[in-house]
């Protein structure tokens, strides 16, 4: 499938959109919607500018943001995956895939506040 620039752009366009709106939950079939792109362009250009899909992308959004979070605060962890848009199990799941540790482990020793490959 050809991608047009109209097609990129409201990938773009859905790229700041989540990022600002990480916390809340959307499918494909909701930014389709909210967007007027069909799923398999949105997928197709997504991918092409983010080089990652929705799901991993929000999810690297909101461990960065729990690890600002875990290091600027002194909030529960409960507290933290309630702000990023999870909950506690989930956060230490995804936390764990995208650091290496547990939330818990890193507030204790972080390493940095880079931007997560």
């Amino acid at each position: 499938m050809q991608l047009k620039e109209l097609d990129l752009q409201t990938a773009r366009e859905i790229k700041a959109f989540l990022e600002k709106n990480y916390r809340d939950h959307y499918d494909y079939d909701s930014l389709c919607q909210k967007f007027g792109i069909n799923k398999r362009k949105l997928k197709l250009a997504f991918k092409e500018v983010t080089k990652e899909n929705i799901h991993a992308f929000i999810s690297k959004i909101r461990i960065q943001r729990a690890m600002y979070l875990l290091k600027t605060s002194d909030m529960t962890i409960e507290n933290i995956a309630s702000k990023v848009g999870l909950e506690k199990s989930n956060l230490n799941i995804q936390f764990k895939k995208y650091t290496g540790d547990t939330p818990a482990r890193w507030r204790r020793n972080p390493v940095s506040l880079t931007v997560i490959s």
